[in-house]
């Protein structure tokens, strides 16, 4: 119980309270840019929500999702469907091919000129996605040292206070129902074709050991190929290292104290 992170102090989720704190922001006078920010916990709805809020504002969404970056990894990545990204547009979504690096850096750097891009355009872009360092270190500016010998924690910095007019918004729900959800995401995943998504990325000539096949579900369906599980086991292990993701994701936003947080439990 000592690793459990307290629940977060949360009100019910409410639709309309959420569009009238966006409609404060689109005629709030300050200079800085504007930005929406839907965070979570993984299976918590965050892609639900921002297409809602993206159709209302007639804008665009921004992914803040370390793994969507990557080329033909969908399904374990849980990926807006074609519909959807034909119905919003999308940014930072199928950028790379699987061998290419991708890191906070990188992430800051092209956010950064969308947001000023669609601003000049008079539209608050929306940024969705549960990597919790890629958005903290673009909504408080961090600052990013040259010096590639040092450690990843001493990589960057933060300024101490928000670069964006920002509305942050934190969806969470009780910790039985968030790990029911992932339960039930993740067969949904195994059902849709997991397995022959993996198989067909490595027949392409992905490199197992690739940074996009590092990520959870990719790992585990290899280790399934390669006969190191049962098909019960490696559903059981992905839905297990995605709720230790889930874990990690809300002990990081403990730090940001400007989220606004909803609950989505029923």
């Amino acid at each position: 119980m000592r690793n459990q992170p307290k629940e977060f102090v949360a009100e019910p989720f409410d639709l309309t309270k959420i569009l009238n704190s966006v409609k404060s922001l689109q005629f709030d006078n300050s200079a800085q840019e504007k930005i929406i920010v839907i965070l979570g916990a993984t299976a918590t709805g965050k892609s639900n929500l921002g297409l809602k809020l993206a159709e209302f504002l007639q804008t665009e969404i921004i992914s803040a999702d370390s793994m969507a970056v990557y080329k033909n990894f969908n399904i374990g990545t849980a990926k807006p469907t074609q519909v959807e990204l034909k119905k919003i547009r999308h940014h930072l979504i199928d950028i790379l091919e699987p061998e290419q690096k991708f890191s906070v850096v990188e992430f800051v750097s092209r956010a950064e000129k969308i947001i000023s891009k669609l601003n000049r355009q008079n539209k608050i872009p929306i940024i969705v996605g549960g990597t919790g360092l890629y958005i903290q270190a673009l909504l408080e500016g961090y600052q990013f040292s040259d010096d590639k010998t040092k450690s990843q924690q001493n990589f960057f910095s933060a300024t101490g206070k928000l670069n964006y007019n920002a509305l942050v918004i934190g969806l969470t729900t009780n910790r039985a129902e968030l790990y029911n959800k992932i339960d039930f995401r993740t067969q949904k995943m195994f059902d849709a074709g997991l397995v022959a998504e993996v198989k067909n990325l490595l027949a392409s000539g992905v490199a197992e050991n690739s940074q996009a096949m590092l990520g959870i579900g990719y790992k585990e369906v290899i280790e399934y190929l390669k006969g190191n599980l049962t098909l019960e086991e490696t559903i059981s292990k992905v839905a297990q290292n995605t709720r230790n993701f889930a874990k990690r994701q809300l002990t990081w936003y403990r730090r940001m104290e400007y989220i606004k947080w909803f609950t989505t439990a029923s």
